[in-house]
């Protein structure tokens, strides 16, 4: 690999919005190092589905397989990695889940994964990377919510969202001795699988078990959820934004793209207010 071409670490790049930030690296002449769990071959191209329609490219990307939620696949990810003697110039946390459920009844495991992949995996990939990482130059990005200042019941994704971004902004202040610059994108609605988990909602309202209130105000929440998404972007959109972001010589700790004019207004409005709110709007009966 010539020294000249860039680096970039891509987590969950093998679908939605870590898929488009892929191609968009690759279209730009960096080298891509994508990894996911359903990468199955290292170094085949083949392993990405979406791959066999961009056999051009094969040269400049390094899919890995790997587990952002463990320590010995994000050890075995970073041995290879050295293998190929790159020097990182960009990592991009991407892999995220999400998930709604009862959070006073469901079981500590469903609370757990989500800041498993959210969190911990954006920070153990941070930390076994960071040698890898250009000093200076060197640049880390972190895909947050705009959901983050959003106290909602049913929902953890926000939770997870908001230790994410403090966590970053803490981790720009130390990084910045190294001259590593981190950095928060906060995208609104996004056209990816993610996305369909708020479409589908209701049948999951159906079929969960739970208190009979609660049943029921998790219905009103299932119902009212996929009618207020707003605008949605294409992963390409974004994934474009994105990198511009990546060569801004001064960034900024967080940027924002298709943010609700709502949730900015929901987020600023005193909690006992907005308890009064969502609890008047969820006790309504299931249709």
């Amino acid at each position: 690999m010539p020294e000249r071409e860039k680096v970039v670490f891509i987590t969950g790049a093998g679908r939605g919005l870590g898929k488009a930030l892929t191609l968009t690296f690759l279209s730009k002449g960096w080298w891509v190092v994508a990894t996911d769990l359903e990468v199955p071959v290292y170094n085949d191209p083949q392993s990405f589905a979406w791959f066999a329609g961009h056999p051009e490219l094969k040269n400049h990307i390094c899919p890995l397989q790997m587990d952002v939620t463990s320590d010995e696949s994000v050890a075995s990810a970073l041995s290879l990695v050295k293998d190929e003697n790159f020097t990182v110039d960009l990592i991009i946390n991407n892999a995220g889940i999400d998930n709604y459920f009862l959070l006073s009844e469901a079981p500590v495991s469903e609370f757990k994964r989500i800041f498993e992949v959210n969190v911990f995996g954006a920070y153990r990939v941070n930390q076994v990377f960071l040698p890898l990482v250009r000093r200076p130059g060197g640049r880390i990005i972190h895909i947050g919510s705009e959901s983050l200042n959003l106290t909602m019941p049913f929902m953890a994704y926000p939770l997870s969202k908001k230790l994410v971004e403090g966590y970053a902004k803490a981790l720009r202040q130390e990084l910045r001795f190294h001259g590593i610059d981190v950095v928060v994108i906060r995208p609104g609605a996004i056209n990816t699988e993610l996305l369909k988990t708020v479409s589908g909602l209701t049948g999951k309202a159906d079929a969960d078990a739970g208190s009979d209130n609660l049943r029921t105000a998790f219905h009103a929440f299932a119902s009212q959820a996929s009618k207020e998404i707003g605008k949605v972007l294409s992963p390409q959109k974004v994934a474009e934004f994105i990198y511009s972001v990546s060569y801004k010589t001064r960034p900024k700790a967080v940027y924002r793209i298709n943010n609700m004019l709502q949730l900015r207004i929901a987020a600023l409005l005193p909690f006992s207010l907005l308890e009064q709110i969502v609890h008047k709007r969820l006790s309504k009966t299931k249709p």
